[in-house]
């Protein structure tokens, strides 16, 4: 049993009483408990020689520690598809943390206006500055190494984009997009209009300690000093090619707040685990938590129901991608002669094999492959 399912199953009923915990939390929560056990429902592989087993479904809770492997490598796989033979740039968008409270009261559309700031932005300085669009990726995460709740969005840019009329590729310089200091105050800009704008519809749930800012004057201050502060829009390295793209996606895009090998102990109610502290240096350090403290830090980042996580945008919006990268690869191809090594697409079966070991899958007696499935339990 792994060391996070271990301690939601010895302390979930315990939590849960004393504490308030959303749908989602408690689906959450269930879901990881139950993971590979029969409560999750069976299925029966059986092979043409007459041997079969029962196996315990997985949970395919986004939120489990060990679930989800198999998705994220069929995503990643799948994003081959839309790679270019370019640089790509990494950026990390980030809001103050005064910002943090309303964000969790309001998960669902703030997390919505986070998208939808970052992404104008990006688009529309694409187009104002550099006369082209762009195409990029963004990704939350909700997390610190601490667990704290700390949202920001990671974007995956490619290192040009398709001109206007699009009859041709523009390459970015390297080094970087566009300055930080050209980026922050556009972001700043286009979250607070929508969020004085969600405010004046009604729609902003206050947190407790924030409730005196249902007073129009008082909100008004607020977002006053929001505008004096600086937004932290960080840039990290460049990836030099798509294979170090690739590398990122997989380990990021699908991650959890945190996993079992950052776990040290879990010794009387109290659980150890490792975090990188990046105020000094990025060290490694231990911190203890109460089984409480840790699963109230745990929960808060839970999504909300069919949160879409990971978004496209530019040319690599879903309804034209294919078409587009399509044209940029051509485009880069004649103006550069550069051409993408095409990795071809693992079929499902195979990507099993790669995840689980090809033991797993096939039959003890005569060696050959389990040949039908079906369910014999669904709870």
């Amino acid at each position: 049993m792994s060391k996070i399912k271990s301690i939601l199953s010895y302390n979930a009923i315990n939590y849960i009483s004393k504490f308030s915990t959303s749908i989602q939390q408690v689906k959450a929560i269930n879901s990881i408990v139950s993971c590979r056990t029969p409560n999750m429902g069976s299925h029966k592989l059986s092979c043409d020689c007459g041997h079969s087993k029962v196996v315990s479904n997985s949970c395919s809770n986004r939120h489990c520690p060990t679930c989800g492997s198999f998705k994220k490598e069929l995503w990643v796989n799948k994003q081959q598809e839309s790679l270019l033979p370019s640089h790509y740039f990494h950026l990390v968008f980030t809001v103050p943390d005064t910002l943090r409270s309303f964000i969790y009261f309001n998960q669902k559309i703030l997390y919505d206006l986070l998208y939808d700031s970052v992404s104008k932005t990006i688009l529309d300085l694409s187009k104002n500055e550099l006369g082209v669009i762009p195409g990029f990726s963004l990704i939350l995460h909700t997390w610190s190494q601490t667990l704290m709740f700390h949202p920001h969005l990671h974007c995956v840019l490619a290192g040009g984009g398709l001109s206007k009329d699009e009859s041709f590729f523009k390459s970015f310089r390297k080094k970087f997009f566009l300055h930080v200091k050209v980026l922050s105050p556009v972001f700043k800009g286009k979250f607070l209009e929508g969020f004085k704008t969600l405010y004046n519809n009604g729609d902003l749930k206050f947190p407790y300690d924030l409730e005196y800012l249902k007073s129009l004057d008082d909100f008004a201050s607020f977002v006053d000093n929001l505008y004096l502060k600086d937004w932290v829009v960080f840039s990290k390295p460049v990836f030099k090619c798509s294979n170090h793209v690739i590398k990122y996606l997989g380990r990021y895009t699908h991650r959890v707040a945190i996993s079992d090998y950052r776990i040290v102990s879990t010794d009387d109610s109290i659980v150890t685990f490792s975090y990188l502290d990046n105020k000094d240096g990025g060290k490694k350090k231990f911190m203890s938590l109460t089984y409480d403290e840790f699963m109230r830090r745990f929960l808060m980042h839970v999504l909300p129901h069919r949160f879409v996580k990971i978004r496209h945008y530019g040319f690599l919006t879903n309804r034209f991608r294919a078409q587009k990268v399509a044209l940029c690869r051509k485009f880069i191809a004649k103006q550069s002669g550069v051409v993408l090594k095409i990795t071809p697409s693992v079929d499902k079966f195979e990507l099993l094999i790669k995840l689980i070991g090809k033991e797993k899958l096939c039959c003890p007696n005569c060696g050959n492959f389990y040949t039908y499935t079906h369910e014999v339990n669904l709870n």
